[in-house]
């Protein structure tokens, strides 16, 4: 792969990542409503709060692993310069 398709590569996981960090939050919340009763529509029950709570968790650490390689992806790119052998 090339030097920019890498680096095209790792924004869009990064953006993903925030993406997936966003939904995972927002279901969260919404689990915490479920589970207290919030939305008067709804019979509140932990159970179904605790599911949801368990989806935000896998989508919030995806997240994180989505992050982390795009990451790595990038450092690799950095060029390591190397101590001059004649010192002035």
């Amino acid at each position: 792969m090339t030097r920019t398709g890498t680096i095209a590569l790792s924004v869009i996981g990064i953006i993903s990542s925030a993406l997936l960090l966003f939904c995972g939050a927002w279901v969260a919340i919404f689990a915490f409503a479920l589970s207290i009763d919030a939305p008067h529509a709804w019979q509140g029950d932990v159970r179904i709060g605790l599911i949801y709570g368990l989806v935000a968790l896998a989508l919030i650490i995806g997240a994180i692993f989505l992050l982390r390689g795009s990451i790595r992806r990038l450092r690799s790119l950095r060029q390591v310069r190397m101590p001059d052998r004649n010192p002035r």
